[in-house]
């Protein structure tokens, strides 16, 4: 089942709240290496986890299979102020056009059977 929750709807959900930043954090930080992320409590958090922040959450089986994060490009956002470099000039923005980031598939269901 696939849920689009606000950040404020996610935070409602403490248990589910939890289990998407340990996801992300199992890919992010142990998976991929991305140390800057690293935090002593497992659970990958950042700046653009802010209301308007819109989280898609897969659930196979009781778990969180899958998550990606929509945010608006209308407010800062990851092109705008951190992966500068991955854009040539100023990134499109608008009031329909969202930025997807923190794509991850739990490890247990990458093989497409569950």
């Amino acid at each position: 089942m696939l849920f689009s929750l606000t950040t404020q709807e996610l935070m409602e959900r403490p248990d589910l709240w939890e289990a998407v930043h340990r996801l992300r954090y199992k890919i992010f930080v142990e998976e991929m290496g991305w140390d800057d992320l690293r935090r002593p409590d497992g659970l990958e958090l950042d700046q653009f986890d802010h209301d308007e922040a819109v989280h898609q959450i897969v659930i196979r089986g009781g778990e969180v299979a899958g998550y990606q994060r929509m945010l608006p490009t209308t407010r800062p956002h990851l092109l705008t102020e951190v992966l500068t470099d991955l854009s040539e000039g100023t990134p499109p923005s608008g009031p329909n056009i969202w930025e997807l980031t923190r794509y991850a598939v739990a490890p247990g269901f990458r093989d497409g059977r569950r």
